[in-house]
């Protein structure tokens, strides 16, 4: 796809088909000025013989070679010969057109600025920049579903979408991020993979590469950095690109480098827009990590053990996960214990996420910004958010149909003893 805006293409055509009907029009003109000229050679010969006709009579009547009756009659004739002809050529249009050269030019400027005109009149009522350059596939594709009932019924619509159309790569991805949605990132990657496939578009990479690493526990290593990477080979200032490189930065606790990324990603947006906001947080956050990490240092407890960390000042959610007897009796060694906590608008994308391998119950947990995935939004930046635990046999961060689960909406932020109750699936 060219790069030109749409409009530069517009311009042109127009420039073109104005100039082509400027050029026929100077060639009938000019054609019509070659047939007034060959007209009046024409009549001007015509003239010149009927005089010399004249001159003859003129002379035989003179020798006596015709009579004055003779000589009246042939007169006569002649000079209704010349009216005749005379008449003919006025009712063909052969008038002398003494001006139709000079006239040509100013007939070809004003056709030329009425076409013009009247084409960007018409683009500006009938025409859209989107009619001539399309939005890319990443940017059409919208979820409208809000409830679990509408998510559900929508992911099954369009996997028999998939299956009737396997080549339409905008069903591939509404399907996609219909399962993001429900934080069914595995599958999401799997679909958007198909859709690469048809569709190869540098956001769709930055998409992908984000679900592999949700699927994954947050982790970037692998194929979501190459990812990554080779988007920001190709296209360096590419903003998705830049904000994930940063957040997958942050959690490999390479501070300085998300701070690069993310200042570079701040430089691509409008200051007052609300990228801006939440990247100059992610940037403060990533300025005040080294000094936190240094004072976290002589802590005993490690983050992301079953008791939280308590020389972390910024705003904690904090409870325990607690479970019935009959599960207990289910849950077998080296089960996971997942706890996560969602926006409750915007992006279903965890903000925290604290993982353990319990062997008693009840589990205490804490979360904090540290836990996040570095992009915004920040725990911190929330009022409230959705609480999520989920006990998983096989470790896996995607959530299987055998897997216990419960979810708590409406949890403020900052708010401590919050119980989660886990009693079935």
């Amino acid at each position: 796809m060219s790069f030109m805006p749409p409009w530069f293409w517009l311009l042109l055509a127009l420039l073109f088909f104005s100039a082509l009907a400027g050029w026929v029009l100077q060639r009938g003109l000019k054609k019509q000025a070659l047939s007034a000229d060959a007209n009046d050679v024409q009549r001007q010969a015509n003239r010149r013989i009927q005089q010399q006709h004249l001159t003859d009579l003129d002379q035989a009547l003179a020798e006596g070679r015709l009579s004055p009756a003779q000589h009246a009659m042939a007169r006569d004739d002649m000079l209704r010969h010349v009216l005749s002809d005379a008449t003919a050529a006025q009712g063909n249009g052969m008038r002398p057109q003494v001006n139709a050269a000079s006239a040509g030019p100013v007939r070809v400027v004003w056709i030329v600025l009425c076409l013009a005109a009247l084409s960007g009149w018409s683009y500006a009522q009938l025409g859209a920049a989107q009619t001539w350059w399309p939005l890319p596939l990443s940017q059409r594709v919208q979820i409208t579903a809000t409830t679990p009932e509408q998510l559900a019924e929508q992911t099954r619509a369009w996997q028999q979408a998939t299956q009737s159309r396997p080549a339409d790569a905008q069903a591939w991805l509404t399907l996609a991020r219909l399962h993001a949605a429900q934080n069914q990132h595995a599958l999401a990657e799997q679909a958007l993979a198909r859709v690469l496939v048809l569709a190869p578009e540098h956001d769709l990479w930055v998409e992908r590469a984000q679900m592999k690493a949700l699927s994954a526990g947050g982790v970037f290593a692998g194929e979501p950095w190459q990812w990554i990477q080779q988007v920001l080979t190709a296209q360096p200032l590419h903003l998705n690109a830049l904000v994930l490189a940063g957040s997958a930065a942050w959690s490999e606790k390479r501070h300085d480098a998300a701070r690069a990324y993310w200042q570079q990603a701040l430089g691509l947006v409008p200051a007052d827009s609300d990228a801006a906001q939440g990247l100059q947080q992610a940037l403060a956050q990533a300025t005040e990590m080294p000094k936190l990490a240094e004072a976290q240092a002589s802590q005993v407890v490690p983050v992301l053990t079953p008791t939280p960390s308590g020389g972390d000042t910024r705003p904690l959610i904090q409870g325990e996960v607690r479970v019935t007897p009959e599960v207990q009796s289910q849950i077998g060694a080296g089960a996971s214990l997942f706890v996560y906590a969602v926006a409750e608008e915007g992006s279903r994308r965890p903000v925290a996420i604290w993982r353990s391998t319990p062997t008693a119950w009840p589990v205490r947990f804490g979360l904090s910004d540290s836990m996040g995935m570095g992009a915004p939004p920040v725990l911190s930046s929330l009022a409230q958010v959705r609480l999520v635990a989920r006990i998983s046999k096989t470790g896996s961060a995607q959530k299987q149909p055998d897997d216990w689960q419960v979810e708590l909406e409406g949890v403020k932020t900052g708010v401590q003893g919050v119980v989660l109750n886990i009693t079935g699936r």
